[in-house]
């Protein structure tokens, strides 16, 4: 028997399962022992990836049938709603989950309802659960029994705003944040603004101001993180790419600082961080964290008490699977770099 942490994974067929698996077959440390999905029940997992031949052997599973295996730690890759009763059943047996959805992004079910438009499906299970941004929680992390994924976009705007709000820094004025996003954050089903003949060759906003759930979330947890209060106005655009992300963030700064001081700021918070890469001279974009669990963040000074930040991201990947995988190293014991160094 292996001696291999064993993984289940809850949602394999979709873009954040698919972006776990291919990560895991590269981890040292830890297995795939199952994976679930509820229109591929009963299929081999080499029909729907047949890319992927390390999970040739694998037979997709329904959730309930997963819900009797024993494993090391279970990711859940579903829509908001419908993670927290899983997760009541895996943690009741002592296998730590990771949850990829919303369910767990919120310490207050009514923060959650107030965001998501729904009662919370298990309010007793958020005092065992963690926000799972591990630059800013690992300790939390590390003793949790859920951890909560953040969402893309509030990891891109929280890495880059929350060395400046920590250390007392801007100004009480909105933050402005403009957001590029790959299609694959939209998810596999197909709406009509995601369809390719809506796509290609177009840029286009949605949920502007604040209308986009990821607005709760960056506001909660930059001051959860921070003490500091912040008021997000957010626009995120729809780009003909795959995968990929990138935040443009406008903040005002109590005193002017020049560019020098803005990135030193930066450096000063992640010096440490293998995940986290200030530049020096150049701006991010996203092919830089492409396929990556990386964070690029550079800086502007353009003069006065208004800086610019830059943060870049893959959506799939710190944004959403190769993150979760952090996680999983960080509750599991494991090195945190391990399976995502590239």
């Amino acid at each position: 028997m292996s001696n291999k942490k064993q993984i289940g994974i809850i949602g394999a067929t979709g873009y954040t399962g698919e972006e776990l698996l291919r990560c895991l077959a590269l981890h040292p440390q830890a297995e795939v022992a199952f994976v679930t999905s509820e229109k591929e029940a009963g299929a081999s997992l080499a029909s729907v990836y047949p890319h992927m031949p390390l999970y040739k052997d694998l037979q997709l599973i329904t959730a309930q049938q997963a819900a009797a295996r024993a494993v090391d730690l279970v990711f859940l890759c579903l829509p908001a709603g419908e993670s927290a009763p899983l997760a009541r059943a895996f943690v009741a047996k002592n296998i730590k989950v990771v949850d990829l959805g919303a369910d767990f992004r919120f310490s207050d079910p009514a923060v959650y309802k107030a965001w998501y438009g729904m009662e919370h499906p298990a309010p007793d299970l958020l005092d065992r659960s963690v926000y799972g941004l591990p630059e800013w929680n690992r300790d939390k992390i590390r003793s949790a029994a859920i951890v909560g994924n953040p969402g893309c976009y509030p990891t891109s705007v929280q890495l880059a705003v929350l060395p400046f709000l920590k250390a007392g820094l801007l100004a009480d004025a909105a933050i402005i944040v403009d957001s590029k996003s790959g299609v694959s954050g939209a998810g596999k089903s197909p709406t009509k603004t995601t369809h390719f003949v809506s796509v290609n060759e177009n840029l286009s906003p949605y949920k502007a101001g604040r209308r986009h759930r990821h607005v709760g979330e960056m506001e909660t947890h930059l001051q959860n993180f921070s003490g500091q209060k912040a008021d997000i106005i957010f626009t995120p655009h729809l780009t003909p790419i795959t995968r990929g992300m990138l935040s443009t963030i406008y903040v005002q700064t109590k005193t002017v600082m020049d560019k020098a001081q803005v990135l030193q700021v930066l450096k000063d918070a992640y010096t440490s961080e293998p995940f986290v890469h200030v530049l020096q001279e150049d701006y991010p974009s996203m092919k830089m964290a492409a396929n990556s669990n990386y964070c690029f963040l550079g800086a502007e000074a353009p003069g006065g008490k208004t800086i610019i930040l830059f943060s870049a991201i893959d959506n799939l990947g710190k944004g959403a699977s190769s993150q979760a995988i952090q996680n999983m190293n960080i509750m599991l014991g494991l090195p945190e770099e391990s399976g995502l160094l590239t």
